[in-house]
């Protein structure tokens, strides 16, 4: 991505391959930018990362030139803030239900549209390096908002969601939504239909899809259902199934 940003790439609807961090700690980020992944979605929803943790990691991203994304706990101006500041490329909002909720969520990120509070102070703002103009239209163009749908609820807004200005992605959580929809199976046939709706209406609307999987098998599957965003395990789950066959094949040979 070294002549577009993140937010163009995911626009375009080129492939971009990714994975979940949710080790607080700065050296997984830098072995998934040398691995050759686009992006890390540092879950700060499910994993203990705390602003110390947020800041190295954002910091690792950039020296291992992967683009990084943060998965907010909540939706607070201060959350969303915080981690921009910190030089986030993008945000993955969980639980988007309705437009007027990601309307409001696009204004905590922009400037001239919206309701974000400046300070071009931090890393971001090249700590005070960018001027007040350039920082602000530089952030506005390049921060990405991204929407999960993993609510009954938002079955019924998928369009509008996607039609929001500012919303770049329409984020499916199949875990989540099999919940809601009390299946308790992800790949049930109400989870993959309303999957493959949710993907539709980000596609119809000129927006990125994106799913979560734990396994690459399934990618042309997805990708012919809409999806171009894929997070794909995690630094956890990937650390798990190398030592399990390293255990199994050193077992196996003895």
């Amino acid at each position: 991505m070294s002549t577009q940003t993140f937010r163009q790439r995911l626009r375009s609807g080129a492939p971009v391959v990714s994975s979940f961090i949710k080790t607080a700690h700065y050296q997984p980020v830098e072995v998934a930018g040398a691995a050759g992944l686009d992006a890390v979605v540092i879950d700060a929803e499910h994993a203990a990362f705390g602003s110390g943790d947020l800041d190295a990691c954002l910091m690792a991203c950039r020296a291992a030139g992967v683009a990084g994304l943060v998965r907010v706990p909540d939706t607070r101006p201060a959350t969303l803030l915080q981690v921009l500041d910190m030089g986030a490329a993008g945000v993955l909002v969980p639980h988007v239900r309705t437009a007027a909720q990601a309307a409001e969520i696009v204004a905590c990120t922009r400037y001239v549209q919206g309701v974000r509070g400046f300070s071009n102070s931090a890393r971001a703002g090249g700590y005070g390096a960018v001027p007040m103009r350039e920082h602000i239209a530089q952030q506005d163009e390049t921060v990405s908002v991204l929407c999960q749908i993993e609510d009954e609820e938002a079955l019924a807004h998928l369009g509008a969601i996607a039609a929001v200005d500012g919303v770049d992605c329409l984020f499916v959580g199949r875990a989540d939504l099999s919940v809601s929809l009390r299946t308790f199976d992800l790949d049930s046939p109400a989870v993959a239909r309303a999957t493959r709706a949710a993907l539709g209406a980000a596609v119809e609307a000129g927006k990125a899809g994106g799913i979560f999987l734990g396994e690459t098998a399934s990618v042309p599957e997805w990708r012919a259902a809409g999806a171009s965003f894929f997070v794909i395990g995690s630094d956890q789950s990937m650390m798990r199934a190398g030592w399990r066959q390293a255990a199994q094949q050193v077992r196996a040979a003895l």
